[in-house]
């Protein structure tokens, strides 16, 4: 179809690292650079969140309602993460509770 055009997907990354100088980070960082105009990234943060507590699922905190609103605008989503003790990260698996 020529002149048809679609939208760039929307892909949220999520780097299940807090550590400034994460190589994950550097690495998610590269595969958006490798990807080039072919897709729309945007790094979700997750340092920001509140230990997951049920209890506060009436009134979500701030972060947890940004975050969540990230989420749900993307059209998929890639996870760059450490693994952590044979698991993953605790940030990565706070977030993924929320």
């Amino acid at each position: 179809m020529a002149g048809f055009k679609t939208a760039k997907a929307k892909i949220a990354v999520i780097v299940g690292s807090n550590r400034r100088e994460s190589l994950n980070r550097k690495l998610a960082q590269a595969l958006v650079k490798l990807a080039g105009d072919k897709l729309a990234f945007s790094f979700v943060q997750i340092t920001d969140l509140p230990l997951y507590s049920q209890d506060s699922e009436g009134e979500l905190p701030k972060s947890v309602v940004r975050f969540k609103s990230e989420i749900a605008a993307a059209d998929g989503l890639l996870f760059v993460t450490p693994e952590h003790n044979r698991s993953i990260p605790t940030v990565l698996k706070n977030a993924i509770d929320w």
